[in-house]
């Protein structure tokens, strides 16, 4: 089994009150699905909260089943 975990939880992934929901609390039985459901997380964040961040999946090869989801905490402006 596969879960998808967000690495930093900024302000709009915590007031989003489906995330756990519709994406954390769930469990994927291959990394494709894994990983498919991570990159529509990371779409979804790009593209409904406040854009100060930039959203990316990645598979955490320190941690076996756990596919992440990180924050660039330094995001350009003009993006």
């Amino acid at each position: 089994m596969y879960k998808i975990q967000m690495e930093k939880m900024c302000g709009c992934a915590k007031k989003d009150e489906k995330l756990h929901e519709q994406w954390l609390d769930k469990e994927y039985a291959t990394l494709e699905e894994a990983e498919n459901a991570a990159l529509r997380l990371a779409n979804h964040a790009n593209a409904t909260w406040c854009k100060k961040h930039r959203f990316y999946a990645y598979e955490d090869p320190e941690q076996s089943g756990v596919v992440k989801v990180a924050v660039e905490m330094s995001c350009p402006k003009d993006l």
